[in-house]
């Protein structure tokens, strides 16, 4: 079965950067569902240039709304993702001068880290992505 998955982060990119309140991104997650959509992706970034915590919260209580949540292996990033509780969590690099994500996940180098929060995932029941 093939499925639709719509990243919506520049949405809120855009509304970042005008500093106002829209394009509303959770509008927008609901918008993806209501065409057909069959998941929503958003990247909680540290810096939050995209999703806000906000955000993230209301588009993982949409009723009925796959989410999968880009999240990188800082620690107050994955407690953050913990407690909202998305549908999938996929862990993915971030560098602070990049524009979206550019590169891999070094798993060599944080085999260890990544390992922990595989096993703090499982134990909510967030499936990796």
């Amino acid at each position: 079965m093939k499925r639709l998955g719509v990243n919506i982060d520049h949405i809120a990119t855009l509304r970042n950067a005008r500093g106002e309140f829209h394009p509303d991104p959770i509008h927008a997650a609901k918008f993806a569902k209501a065409a057909g959509a069959d998941s929503i992706t958003i990247h909680l970034r540290e810096d939050r240039r995209h999703i806000s915590d906000n955000d993230a919260q209301k588009i993982c209580s949409i009723k009925n709304l796959l989410v999968n949540l880009e999240i990188s292996t800082n620690l107050k990033i994955v407690k953050i993702a913990l407690k909202i509780k998305p549908n999938f969590i996929c862990i993915v690099p971030e560098n602070r001068k990049e524009i979206t994500t550019e590169g891999g996940l070094n798993l060599k180098k944080n085999k260890n880290q990544i390992k922990k929060i595989i096993k703090k995932l499982k134990k909510k029941k967030i499936k990796k992505r």
